[in-house]
């Protein structure tokens, strides 16, 4: 038979972050653990899992400004595929590794482009393909956020070049 009483019982409480959020959720050895909200008085506030206090797990992110991010965290960066939508339009949806954009994914502009392809470290990086509103595209390589490599790019006729670039600039 087991005890009647867990000194790790996780209960409904409230919890104080040192940077003036506060944890109302599952507590499991007084810090937060489970599923649980932290709200800030700024207005930002976090939903989500929580694993020894720290986020873990599927969550959603508030900003105070209307920034926001939904998805997986790991150790309380962004990890895993997540959402995250900026004030002035621009929506990522894709993979993150350690807070930043890695991966396969796809950036939708406030003016109507939309890239789906490789990320790394917050900038379109690998294989990928751009499209513009008027239908031009280009499909090929980026490195730090510019085209960089073999492309094609097609015009809206479906007439298509294929260049060489380097740093953004066609050779």
């Amino acid at each position: 038979m087991g005890s009647c009483c867990s000194t790790n019982k996780v209960v409904k409480e409230t919890y104080d972050y040192p940077d003036g959020g506060v944890y109302q959720g599952d507590l499991e050895n007084n810090v937060p653990h489970g599923r649980g909200t932290i709200k800030w008085d700024n207005g930002s506030l976090f939903e989500g899992e929580f694993i020894e206090g720290r986020k873990n797990g599927r969550g959603l992110f508030r900003w105070n400004d209307g920034q926001y991010y939904d998805g997986n965290f790991k150790d309380e960066k962004f990890d895993g595929y997540g959402e995250y939508f900026w004030t002035d339009g621009k929506i990522y949806k894709g993979n993150w590794i350690d807070g930043e954009m890695s991966g396969q994914g796809q950036m939708i502009y406030p003016d109507g482009r939309v890239y789906s392809g490789s990320f790394k470290a917050d900038k379109k990086d690998g294989d990928g393909e751009i499209t513009w509103p008027n239908g031009n595209k280009y499909i090929g390589g980026w490195k730090k956020g510019k085209q960089h490599g073999k492309g094609v790019t097609i015009d809206k006729k479906g007439n298509k070049s294929e260049d060489i670039w380097n740093k953004g600039k066609k050779q």
